[in-house]
């Protein structure tokens, strides 16, 4: 549905869903956001569809997996305890916890989405749908959205059996969530993830080749060490050579003038005996 008309621009209200499971049934249910008129409470409540949000302990913000833990007939359903899951935890987009952004829209009937809270300015992930009329919480509570469809699967719940702590026996459980989006919305959403899985596709291959690019660099480094280590052995090799035959070499030569020497001497002795 779209909200009124604001300078000649009809806007769309953001739709979101929960697929209910109770007793081995499950139901979706969907709700209409006024981003319009509290878009803050709007938005906290719709990133928790979902899911796209992280917390203080770095865990994902995510209603998938929570449970309706207080129901109480012909009244509410309360939910969206995210941390603890009993009723006294929740957390926030915004931090543990947000202020009151307005009260323009008031508790007039059954279906209307609205905060729960401790007290003023406590705002976090909980949240009742009415299953009537509440005009005393006008004022004290943030309404900010509607269900549009799946209101007998809310009105059926808010019979179910509970304890005397009005918490179900049976788990009223959030199986998934998400957003509607129409045509042109779901069409730029698909290409958004197709472009995501092409970035991951060229990192991955931008990585592969700076290890194959490591990879040769580190064999073409030690193939030079390798060169280097050669060269100094044939160097050393060649120097332990050269020391050895010049030493040789000059021995036979000294050796060469001093026979011819005495050879000499004994000729000249023996011409003086004659």
């Amino acid at each position: 549905e779209t909200a009124p008309a604001k300078d000649g621009i009809q806007h769309r209200r953001p739709q979101v869903y929960f697929d209910l499971s109770h007793g081995g049934s499950t139901a979706r249910v969907i709700f209409e956001l006024f981003d319009d008129v509290v878009p803050k409470t709007s938005d906290n409540f719709r990133a928790l569809c979902l899911g796209n949000h992280k917390g203080k302990d770095g865990n994902a913000l995510h209603y998938k997996g929570s449970c309706f833990h207080r129901v109480i007939p012909d009244f509410m359903l309360q939910g969206g305890d995210i941390t603890k899951g009993d009723g006294t935890g929740g957390e926030s987009i915004y931090g543990y916890s947000f202020k009151d952004e307005n009260f323009a829209i008031k508790h007039s009937t059954k279906g209307l989405l609205s905060m729960a809270n401790c007290g003023s300015n406590t705002n976090n992930s909980q949240f009742f749908i009415t299953v009537k009329a509440t005009p005393w919480l006008d004022g004290r509570h943030v309404v900010f959205g509607r269900v549009v469809e799946g209101m007998d699967t809310i009105m059926a719940l808010s019979r179910c059996k509970t304890t005397s702590g009005d918490r179900p026996t049976v788990s009223i459980l959030v199986k998934d969530c998400g957003e509607i989006l129409d045509e042109e919305a779901q069409k730029h959403r698909e290409l958004e993830l197709e472009r995501k899985k092409q970035e991951e596709i060229d990192a991955g291959k931008t990585e592969m080749q700076k290890s194959h690019e490591r990879m040769k660099q580190e064999r073409a480094k030690i193939e030079l060490e390798a060169k280097n280590v050669c060269e100094a052995v044939s160097s050393a090799v060649q120097e332990g050579i050269k020391r050895k035959v010049v030493p040789e070499a000059n021995a036979n030569k000294r050796k060469k003038v001093g026979s011819g020497m005495f050879k000499g001497l004994e000729d000249d002795s023996s011409e003086e005996e004659d």
